[in-house]
């Protein structure tokens, strides 16, 4: 979502509401959400940021325990950037359904653990926790403990999050939506204390993020037209509930033709279609790269048909989309990728290598999922089936 404001990058938005609801038995439960959104200052709070905050609450049912936590929590403040038809930009009051704080460390803390309160009473409870605004990379850490930049220069890393959520019961459900620029460090709360050479975290989470940690994201833009927006929150949430931001009827994101659509899925339609330099990442990506050390090298050498062979049914569509809009061809597609994927700019912005980064990546889980089934140990097996059920539920039903 939104890149860093310390740096001149492209800023992108922080989604982190979010929930992993682990199968249609449950599909009754309550759901608890807790909302973060906004910039660091008034600079950096574009209104596309709190249209987001706007756009998933309306998704949310009716009854829903929402809870919301914007700038400077007072819904007078004329801090969100707008730019009008004549380019100019101005400064207006949040217009939301509800603030219940500012975005900040401590209150941020404490809503989490009000959710985990909460959660101890109803242990079969969901919990969605979505973040969107900006993010800022943490290079001395190597970019495994970025931060989600809250209001007043105050900051939440990937440790202080995985702290957070230590506390929530290992029955319940979590997923974690976060859009912000660097946010694919954020896989990272897998493991405890968000360190990824940890041990597994025992509880029920999985997350999905805008981008790969050493990348900016898309959407923090203070245009007021909706209909132009572009980045992870748009097309990962139209695809989940059927219903974008503009209200318009979305199809086509049921790639395993169940009926049902889960986040897994809203994320293949998220690599496949988002039209912005997002790279986005799920937890089960994080999860594969840690206990799968497969060398590139080799990972790319496994031929196209392979690939298509091991794919689940939406990461199929997503492989073999990304590959008809990059123009490849024949079996040695995933050796192609990769030599042109060595000889690209990391942080290019061109549409061809942002779909040539997500191509290589999700050619890699595929891989890497597969050899796990067949090596993997029976431990690890078990965890990682449990995180791709998460990862198949959809917490808004």
């Amino acid at each position: 979502m939104a890149g860093s404001h310390r740096t001149a990058r492209k800023s992108g938005w922080v989604l982190p509401l979010a929930l992993c609801l682990l199968g249609t038995a449950m599909a009754e439960e309550p759901l608890r959400v807790l909302m973060v959104g906004g910039g660091p200052d008034q600079d950096h709070n574009q209104v596309a940021i709190e249209s987001n905050v706007r756009y998933v609450a309306r998704l949310l049912r009716p009854g829903t325990t929402t809870r919301v936590l914007f700038t400077d929590g007072k819904p007078t403040s004329e801090n969100v950037q707008c730019q009008g038809d004549d380019q100019k930009i101005y400064y207006r009051a949040p217009q939301l359904p509800r603030e219940d704080g500012p975005s900040r460390s401590p209150n941020v803390r404490s809503e989490l653990g009000a959710i985990v309160r909460d959660l101890r009473a109803h242990p079969t409870s969901r919990a969605l926790l979505y973040f969107t605004g900006h993010g800022s990379p943490n290079r001395r850490s190597s970019y495994d403990n970025n931060f989600y930049d809250l209001w007043d220069q105050d900051q939440f890393s990937v440790r202080d999050l995985a702290a957070a959520l230590k506390a929530f019961p290992k029955e319940s459900p979590i997923a974690l939506v976060m859009v912000q620029c660097f946010s694919g460090a954020f896989g990272n709360v897998l493991f405890e204390d968000g360190d990824p050479t940890g041990p597994l975290v025992d509880q029920r989470i999985c997350g999905f993020f805008a981008s790969v940690p050493q990348r900016p994201a898309a959407g923090c833009t203070p245009e007021i037209n909706e209909a132009n927006y572009r980045d992870f929150t748009s097309y990962f949430f139209a695809a989940l509930t059927g219903i974008d931001r503009m209200g318009r009827t979305v199809t086509g994101a049921d790639y395993n033709h169940d009926g049902k659509i889960g986040m897994n899925e809203a994320f293949a339609y998220t690599l496949l279609h988002d039209e912005s330099i997002d790279t986005p990442v799920c937890t089960s990506d994080t999860f594969l790269r840690r206990f799968v050390t497969t060398p590139d090298e080799t990972v790319f050498k496994t031929s196209f048909a392979k690939a298509r062979a091991w794919a689940t049914p939406s990461q199929l569509a997503a492989l073999d989309g990304l590959s008809k809009l990059l123009k490849y061809s024949g079996d040695d597609q995933l050796s192609t990728a990769y030599d042109a994927f060595l000889r690209i700019d990391v942080q290019s912005e061109d549409i061809a290598d942002v779909r040539l980064i997500r191509f290589v990546r999700l050619a890699k889980s595929i891989v890497l999922a597969h050899t796990l089934s067949e090596t993997g140990s029976k431990d690890i097996k078990a965890r990682y089936a449990s995180l791709i059920q998460g990862e198949a539920a959809n917490p808004l039903n």
